[in-house]
């Protein structure tokens, strides 16, 4: 009996209030001003706003905001109007997962995720909730599934930080399937602000940490067969974070004040930068000048090592 389970290919924006991955403090100076720092525990950027209820002895702003990349470090500084008494205050913070309104790199050219030389066949996948549910796209939709009859290695597209790693499903190989609600899935944050989520891989054959940096055609994992068939499959898809209806960053109030936007990507392609064509037949290649584009020198230099 053909078994049909839906694969739900959509990120969700991550807010909390004051609890983990992020902590703020702040420490009293001798001249009473007020020095704010965070920790970050988990990797990937997100955005932090602080809000003062009430605010006395001093001029700054009652809301103040920061992208935090690092995983710790100063924030602001509170001066005192008057140096000889403390500044009193009530505040709150809250973040939100993301590199909001980060500034997209549409023409970054991006390297096919799998061995040089291999030759694959993307298709186009359309949201499940448009299929099953008659639901909006997401507004630049773009995903693509990669599928074999053996075993691929995943390779990297482009260098950035594992920000998530899903390693928890295993595969019912007795049943044919259609789509999956849950399967092993890596996601990688750029430089940019673009989250590359690759999704198939087999359980335990995940070749990356949290937090890792990984650059083009770093091995990522092996995709898990897919059901009873000799099938195995890889979905693609990259998305970034923006405020919806041209809202400042610092006007969120909410996770309803962003969204999640989906990129086409554009891939090296016979020395010229392409889209992907549904079902066309494709080489993965590329130069030295797009392998190494976002490496600094000493990344260079033990990339080219390891390889000698």
């Amino acid at each position: 009996m053909k078994i049909k389970l839906i694969l739900i290919l959509l990120l969700m924006p991550f807010v909390s209030i004051g609890q983990d991955p992020i902590e703020v403090d702040y420490v009293k100076n001798q001249d009473n001003s007020l020095s704010f720092n965070f920790s970050k525990k988990n990797p990937g950027t997100y955005f932090l706003i602080i809000d003062f209820k009430s605010l006395r002895n001093t001029e700054s702003s009652k809301r103040q905001t920061k992208i935090l990349k690092y995983n710790n470090g100063p924030l602001f500084k509170l001066k005192p109007n008057s140096a000889n008494q403390q500044i009193e205050f009530q505040w709150s913070y809250k973040y939100y997962k993301g590199n909001i309104n980060s500034k997209i790199k549409p023409n970054f050219k991006y390297i096919l995720p799998f061995k040089k030389g291999e030759t694959v066949s993307p298709v186009e996948l359309f949201s499940v909730e448009k299929v099953y549910f008659d639901s909006e796209l997401p507004k630049g939709w773009k995903s693509y599934s990669f599928s074999f009859d053996e075993t691929k290695s995943v390779k990297a597209i482009r260098k950035g930080v594992v920000i998530d790693i899903k390693n928890n499903f295993e595969i019912d190989t007795l049943k044919i399937v259609d789509y999956y609600s849950n399967q092993n899935s890596i996601s990688v944050e750029h430089k940019d602000g673009t989250v590359a989520n690759y999704t198939g891989f087999n359980k335990n054959k995940i070749n990356v940490k949290l937090g890792e940096t990984v650059f083009p055609q770093t091995e990522l994992g092996e995709l898990a067969k897919f059901d009873s068939r000799s099938l195995y499959r890889l979905y693609l898809s990259l998305s970034y974070y923006k405020t919806i209806n041209g809202k400042s960053l610092n006007n969120i109030n909410s996770s309803d004040d962003y969204k999640i936007l989906y990129l086409t990507p554009k891939f090296f392609q016979n020395g010229e930068l392409i889209e992907l064509k549904n079902g066309n037949n494709y080489k993965v290649q590329f130069d030295e000048k797009t392998l190494y584009k976002e490496m600094r020198k000493r990344e260079i230099k033990k990339h080219k090592s390891s390889y000698l």
